[in-house]
């Protein structure tokens, strides 16, 4: 009797063992396709390695497996990865708008802690309540209402780049330097403007310039620390967690701050009205200042990336360079730049489109939950599953983009249509839940362009190495600007 009972404990035991050892083999029809194979699996943890070593993961994914979806470990998460187009079309079919972010992203402790109540990571009625108080501030027309103050922000940002302490070499005619650090305050800069309106000024920019510096120290803690991402974390006295407690509490500070001198002065600014959702109890205040730091910090990397890449695209393509210049000299830039930029039928478009399609900041899109069960690539993936999106090969390697797909080539743009590319390209996301900034950051890259063609000629280096210490894809090269006469 006592042998059955404790062979019958044994039994339990393994199972449970080999449950959470397994965990998807144990789920009957999932996972699998119609002719009951599994789907492939890499098992080497990608948790980091996804940020790090993108390209190698997503090279690695395209040799072993084609264009099948597959499983990636995450720390103890497992994960579905896609790549194309007809995959990522029935991942958003059907349940697309009941789609789940996780709160964490798969990151960890420290990711919650830091950013787990922003808008970003949020679902369902408190998603839509949060949303609904940031997104008229960075809507088409507050962009428009942007022109301007950008463009002259950008202009003065041109004129005193050679003065920059980072340069590199200077040239007879002009000078050399890091195509990030050229840009390392610019979209910050810009996106401040909008948020902190009349109540910006170079004392408040100098404060939240200083903030950044320790945002940065909690980036790569939350990204590409293994045991910052634990929930005991939290608990010991580091360096990262001191960091995170004095940066919450200045940016409080600052905000209030703001706030209470702009009433008293009787200025309105974005910030100042949507922290009035938190005084009428529809945002806490949790929410409302993490929301502030994914636009304003957290996705400073993505946006310095974009704009570096903009100057290293241009300075390779000297021809596209020269066309885009001839362009803008003919275009009423002064008196009606917005309408120029709001016009997609221009090379200025297809070079932009162009710049978010073959350089994207990123080379994972983070986790995003199926609302129901679906067959993906032909395999039955359940409700509840984090899938990822390469987007590396889904901007380069779907067949709209073929046979060239890794070249910069703007031009393909005047054949291809917003339907044939929409899955196809990651530029601001992919489903219902697009980047808040997109108007903005349209805005921005394109009088980038403009501003820094009407100035300089630009030169770049054939290739671009990408940076291994960085969450996003951050190229590190240099770019030469020659002033033009």
């Amino acid at each position: 009797m006592y042998h059955t009972i404790g062979l019958a404990i044994f039994i339990t035991l393994s199972y449970f063992a080999f449950a959470a050892k397994h965990p998807l083999k144990l789920r009957s029809n999932y996972f699998k396709n119609g002719k009951g194979h599994p789907i492939p699996v890499v098992h080497q943890d990608t948790r980091f390695r996804r940020f790090t070593n993108g390209k190698e993961v997503s090279d690695e994914g395209s040799r072993r497996f084609g264009n099948s979806p597959y499983l990636v470990k995450n720390g103890k998460h497992h994960e579905v990865v896609i790549s194309q187009p007809s995959h990522v079309k029935e991942f958003f079919s059907q349940d697309g708008s009941d789609h789940q972010k996780l709160h964490d992203c798969n990151m960890g402790s420290f990711f919650a802690r830091s950013l787990g109540s922003c808008v970003g990571v949020q679902n369902g009625t408190k998603w839509r309540t949060t949303r609904s108080h940031l997104e008229t501030h960075f809507s088409f027309s507050s962009a428009a209402s942007m022109v301007e103050d950008t463009r002259r922000t950008i202009e003065q940002w041109a004129q005193n780049l050679p003065e920059d302490t980072e340069i590199g070499q200077k040239m007879s005619q002009g000078f050399q330097i890091d195509a990030v650090t050229a840009c390392r305050q610019l979209p910050f800069r810009l996106i401040a403007m909008a948020l902190y309106g009349p109540m910006f000024s170079e004392p408040m920019f100098a404060r939240l310039w200083g903030l950044n510096s320790l945002h940065e120290q909690m980036t790569y803690v939350t990204f590409l620390s293994r045991w910052a991402a634990t929930r005991l974390y939290r608990w010991f006295p580091t360096k990262a967690n001191a960091t995170l407690k004095n940066f919450e509490e200045q940016f409080k500070e600052f905000n209030l701050e703001l706030i209470e001198r702009g009433r008293k002065a009787g200025v309105a600014f974005p910030v100042e009205s949507m922290y009035q959702a938190v005084e009428e109890g529809k945002v806490d205040m949790t929410s409302f200042l993490q929301s502030i730091d994914e636009i304003l910090f957290t996705n400073i990397d993505v946006t310095s990336s974009m704009f570096a890449y903009c100057l290293i695209n241009l300075g390779r393509q000297l021809g596209i360079q020269n066309s885009l210049r001839k362009e803008v000299r003919e275009k009423p830039c002064t008196s009606d730049v917005f309408r120029y930029i709001q016009d997609e039928n221009t090379l200025l478009h297809q070079v932009y489109l162009e710049i978010l399609r073959n350089s994207p900041p990123a080379w994972f899109s983070l986790p995003e939950l199926t609302a129901k069960d679906k067959t993906i690539g032909g395999y039955l993936i359940p409700a509840a599953t984090p899938v990822i999106i390469d987007v590396r090969r889904l901007n380069q390697e779907s067949p709209v983009w073929a046979p060239d797909g890794t070249a910069f080539r703007p031009d393909r743009w005047s054949s291809i249509s917003k339907v044939d590319a929409r899955y196809s390209l990651y530029g601001y996301g992919l489903g219902p839940r697009k980047c808040l900034g997109k108007n903005f950051a349209l805005m921005m890259i394109k009088l980038l362009i403009i501003t820094v063609l009407e100035q300089y000629h630009l030169g770049a280096g054939v290739e671009t190495k990408i940076r291994r210490d960085t969450w996003t894809c951050t190229p590190d090269s240099l770019v030469s600007f020659e002033k033009l006469v």
